[in-house]
């Protein structure tokens, strides 16, 4: 059994979960989940298309970097505070009026340091729309100690 199950990693990217209210907005749905990869299904949607239907780049980036948390996440067995240092897409081909498979692999994974890839598939096509590769930055277990997920921060008003 692994350190975060698909019912876990769900909620992380459902609404009140780990994650910002605009990451949930995407209605990311997390297929597989395992210490070497991570998929995820980012659907078909008008609001994050662009005219024409062809997916945003910007959702197609916030899929990655979630992605990459949540894959960096169980190949750690924790879940460590961490920031995106960098992260490079090549988009290859246009995603037009379908959903998007979000495949993200760990490559290495140091103390201070993680790295990965993330390769965009049309389900059924197996050739990528686009590829992703990022650096991130994990945090000592005090700063992780300090975080507070953004749907329970609260709001001043």
């Amino acid at each position: 059994m692994g350190f975060i199950t698909l019912e876990q990693a769900q909620e992380m990217v459902s609404p009140g979960g780990h994650f910002p209210a605009w990451i949930a907005d995407l209605g990311l749905r997390v297929e597989h989940l395992d210490a070497k990869s991570a998929r995820l299904r980012l659907p078909r949607n008008p609001r994050i298309q662009r005219p024409g239907g062809v997916l945003l780049g910007q959702a197609l980036m916030a899929a990655a970097d979630t992605s990459l948390v949540l894959a960096f996440s169980e190949a750690m067995g924790r879940m460590p505070a961490m920031a995106t240092i960098s992260l490079t897409t090549n988009f290859m081909r246009a995603a037009q009026d379908c959903d998007v498979l979000v495949e993200a692999v760990p490559l290495k994974i140091g103390r201070t340091t993680a790295f990965g890839e993330v390769t965009f598939t049309i389900p059924g096509d197996p050739a990528p729309i686009a590829k992703a590769s990022a650096t991130f930055a994990i945090m000592p277990e005090a700063a992780a100690a300090k975080f507070v997920p953004a749907s329970t921060k609260q709001v001043a008003g």
